[in-house]
């Protein structure tokens, strides 16, 4: 798994508007900006879907993964949820530098859609993941994320010692 750093992340990240998106699946989605604002004292980690509308990967990410039951109550009890899509209009305030969505979205490394990013609940990127990812695979990513278990163990040996 590639990892990607950006040098202060903070929590002091706005949102010209900020944004709620409930789909069929039932997760609720926030904007990145409340999501990084509130992540401190909800305690949870952060993760971003970056995507897009005319992305088939990510509607079948949409559908097949967020869709997966065991995948929406691990999300809703470790995770706070957002979506960006850098083809939208709207600004934001990073590290007191602004940028459009799509800036933000080639400053986090995002070469393709979809784009998972995980953050901790201090707004630091934990890793960039590009391309569809299946409901069995995102959870072993969740679990790896949201149990903490990166903080010992390199994402290879983890993965090597789930297989299966």
């Amino acid at each position: 798994m590639k990892t990607i750093s950006i040098a202060g992340c903070a929590a002091a990240v706005l949102l010209s508007t900020s944004i709620m998106i409930a789909n069929p699946s039932g997760i609720t989605w926030t904007g990145i900006a409340e999501a990084l604002n509130s992540a401190p004292e909800q305690k949870k980690l952060i993760v971003l879907d970056v995507y897009t509308d005319w992305c088939g990967w990510c509607k079948r990410m949409d559908r097949d993964t967020y869709a997966d039951s065991t995948v929406m109550a691990y999300l809703g009890e470790k995770y706070i949820a957002s979506k960006m899509n850098p083809e939208k209009d709207g600004d934001l305030t990073y590290q007191g530098k602004k940028f459009s969505q799509r800036q933000f979205g080639q400053a986090l490394g995002i070469a393709s859609y979809p784009s998972t990013v995980f953050f901790n609940e201090k707004g630091e990127v934990l890793t960039v993941v590009p391309g569809y990812i299946g409901a069995e695979e995102f959870l072993q990513i969740l679990r790896y994320f949201g149990e903490g278990i990166y903080l010992n163990t390199s994402w290879e040996d983890y993965a090597a010692a789930n297989k299966g």
